[in-house]
């Protein structure tokens, strides 16, 4: 007898999206559409391509979408990338994993499946690092080149940078992926190829042999309106336009600000809130309601002299520790582009674990972009960025930091009792790793299905019940090829 073939579309081909397409029409049985808003991947330029040109990218070029989160300071811009391989194209490439505690935290609310020993695996086999390709920590075969920018490719300030931080007395890490090594400064691991060049989930993932196959369409530059629902279960979705498409089952891999704000506009949202739009409700869930971002002050320097090197503009780190070893925050320097007549860099500065809770919400209408509410500093949040700014304050002594000759742009002593509240005020800002928005525990179950909904999945950094400690572009990754791996069992 022979089985029918089950159709899944995957809405965003972004840094989840890619990888799951990739994986879910590695089943003969399966056939997958890949729908992404944005351009393909062969419409990436130097600005994508060029790491250390990727700050260019951020001031808001056709591959990157800004929407506006409302702080209680201000508005500051989200960046989410809109092209195929979504914000791994436009991100600082920051190859992190998080720290094992984070996972546990997950599989200790109850999401069996997702502690640090269910997913370290999963991370070591995404990636081929050349760094390090015969460490348990490590894999050597995986879809995505993995390595670390050399001292000699660093712009001249992220060499002062790390060089200056181990003068006053922090540890030079060798591999910020392995815990054990933190606290300390170091370099992050990068995806990109032997010619230093990026390489997205949607070039690493969707190659050409990949998208030859017959089960797998992948369309761009089309949008989706509305996923189609009935009597509880997803049926296809419908484009702008008015296109319909039918499906067996529809993974919504949108990103963290527009997944939620696909599910509210189709009718899956909290109550309340899909009525002020006159919404039908197909399921009361509290999508939006617990958005998570890294945010933190970025500090304006200016340096004499070209600003140097290939590296993209955030490659090196400082994994501070405030409570001993508790690893609870990121400095690092965020090079210009090297296009720009001024060298400049900025400070930058976040807060790697935060219980704050932010919101996203529909506009005044629901073809409007998602309002977006930042989520607040934990109390003790102002005490450990004074443990950094000292830090920092110490780096602007050493030697490296002398021979520089850098000065901020906007003169903050860091050393002042009122340092870090004038800096949260004046220079706050998103590091982009919005997460939390339909997370796993409440709004889906632990295999990222929709409650209420049959047929329905989310997948990408929304699912994530708590923001890990680190950039979320790898843990997109690896949600990714988990979930792809229970669909094809399933």
């Amino acid at each position: 007898m022979t089985r029918k073939t089950r159709h899944v579309i995957v809405v965003g081909g972004g840094t989840a999206g890619s990888v799951l397409s990739a994986r879910l029409s590695e089943h003969p049985e399966s056939s997958v559409t890949l729908l992404e808003a944005g351009p393909d991947d062969d419409s990436y330029g130097e600005l994508v391509l060029e790491p250390a040109r990727a700050a260019e990218a951020w001031t808001g070029v056709g591959s990157v979408a800004m929407t506006a989160m409302t702080t209680e300071t201000g508005v500051i811009p989200m960046m989410q990338g809109r092209v195929l391989g979504g914000t791994s194209a436009v991100n600082a490439m920051a190859t992190l994993r998080g720290l094992p505690p984070d996972y546990d935290a997950w599989a200790a609310a109850g999401l069996d499946g997702w502690g640090w020993e269910d997913v370290k695996d999963t991370f070591i086999a995404a990636e081929r690092d050349a760094d390090f390709p015969n460490s348990p920590l490590h894999g050597d075969k995986g879809p995505l080149p993995v390595r670390r920018w050399r001292s000699d490719e660093l712009s001249r300030a992220q060499r002062a940078f790390c060089e200056g931080m181990v003068e006053v007395g922090e540890s030079a890490v060798s591999d910020i992926n392995d815990p054990s090594q933190l606290p300390g400064v170091g370099v992050f691991p990068v995806t990109i190829d032997d010619e230093g060049r990026r390489v997205t989930t949607s070039l690493a993932y969707l190659t050409p042999e990949v998208r030859g196959r017959e089960n797998l369409s992948v369309r761009t530059g089309v949008e989706v309106a509305a996923l189609a629902i009935a009597d509880g279960r997803v049926s296809g979705v419908r484009l702008v336009g008015g296109e319909e498409i039918e499906a067996d089952e529809v993974v919504v891999s949108a990103g963290a600000l527009w997944s939620p704000h696909l599910l509210m506009r189709s009718g899956i949202g909290p109550a309340d809130h899909l009525a002020e739009h006159d919404i039908a409700v197909h399921a009361d869930l509290p999508v939006g309601a617990t958005m998570s971002d890294h945010l933190g002050p970025g500090i304006r320097y200016r340096h004499d002299g070209p600003r140097g090197g290939v590296a993209g503009p955030a490659q090196v780190v400082l994994v501070g520790a405030s409570k001993g070893r508790d690893v609870d925050y990121h400095a690092f320097p965020i090079a210009s582009a090297p296009s720009q007549d001024a060298t400049e860099f900025m400070m930058a500065v976040f807060l790697l674990r935060s219980s704050g809770r932010g919101s996203v919400r529909l506009g005044d209408s629901p073809e409007a972009g998602p309002v977006v509410k930042a989520p607040p500093l934990p109390e003790d949040g102002p005490e450990r960025l004074r443990h950094a700014f000292d830090r920092l304050a110490a780096w602007e002594d050493s030697e490296p930091a002398r021979a520089l000759g850098c000065a901020p742009v906007e003169p903050i002593d860091l050393r002042a009792a009122d340092a870090v509240a004038t800096a949260l005020e004046r220079l706050t800002m998103s590091y982009a790793h919005m997460t939390g928005t339909c997370p796993m525990g409440t709004v889906l179950d632990a295999d990222c299905r929709v409650r209420g909904v049959e047929g329905l999945r989310v997948v990408d950094a929304s699912v994530m019940p708590t923001i890990p400690s680190g950039n979320t572009y790898l843990g997109c990754v690896m949600v990714a090829e988990r979930v792809a791996r229970k669909m094809k069992t399933s």
